[in-house]
């Protein structure tokens, strides 16, 4: 009898454990809500385009910047892609909403069991960003949050040794992911918060779907191989050298 239980408990035991190896395919939409302070967009804005353009920016930042995203994971690689949204009313997108979709078409690539990423840009030059994922020291509470049907607990921490980060995970959903490069805490992130570069984002998901079906994650490989530091200063000395032909940033009164 003993034999008996003891072979069971062996069986048992590997079946768990094949369940616990097994990879989950999940997709998870995602919306990004942005929000911009419109005296520091202007203050960047060249004068001799500021009266064209004030107006409308206004507009666009009163009406709400909102982006869909979409994450596909096998639990320890994703894709993170945003997801073009036809446009029933025809009315043209705004300057702020194109220059972002503009610059960030391709996927970013995370690859959370070596902690790194990979990310292409098309800036007149391929570029493909290549940087470790931040570790960030999480703090957990006991706060809890609905998300897309999940119970949530809420963590803080700070990102890139700056940058102050709200996110709310599930621990019902064994992936140490979440949108954009926001990772790190046991379970998937439904919503985050930080701020960037002057904007307020809000990355909320909206629905979570288990495929049967292997999800295939595609790595980029086209494209200068580029830190994420070294990206950003060429793309500030592009930007100031914009602001040199185009008559300067800010009005001179």
């Amino acid at each position: 009898m003993k034999k008996l239980f003891f072979c069971f408990t062996f069986v048992f035991a590997g079946i768990l454990s094949f369940a616990q190896d097994k990879p989950q395919f999940l997709e998870v939409d995602y919306q990004m809500e942005m929000k911009f302070d419109i005296e520091q967009i202007l203050s960047s804005v060249p004068a001799a385009w500021k009266a064209q353009v004030e107006e409308p920016l206004r507009q666009e930042i009163k009406k709400g910047i909102f982006i869909d995203y979409k994450l596909q994971t096998n639990g320890t690689e994703s894709e993170y892609k945003m997801q073009e949204k036809i446009n029933n009313d025809q009315s043209p997108a705004g300057m702020i909403l194109s220059q972002i979709t503009a610059m960030d078409k391709e996927p970013l690539y995370k690859n959370i069991k070596e902690k790194y990423y990979l990310k292409p840009y098309n800036m007149g030059k391929s570029y493909l960003m290549k940087d470790q994922l931040q570790d960030v020291k999480w703090k957990i509470t006991k706060e809890k949050l609905q998300v897309a049907g999940f119970d949530t607990y809420k963590a803080t921490g700070v990102m890139n040794d700056s940058i102050p980060v709200t996110a709310w995970y599930t621990p019902k959903i064994n992936i140490k992911d979440g949108p954009d490069r926001v990772w790190g805490l046991p379970g998937l992130i439904l919503k985050t918060e930080f701020e960037m570069n002057g904007a307020g984002i809000i990355l909320t998901a909206t629905k979570v779907a288990v495929k049967e079906d292997e999800i295939k994650i595609n790595k980029p490989t086209k494209g200068q191989e580029i830190s994420e530091k070294e990206f950003f200063e060429e793309m500030k000395a592009l930007q100031e050298k914009y602001k040199e032909m185009y008559g300067g940033g800010v009005d001179s009164e």
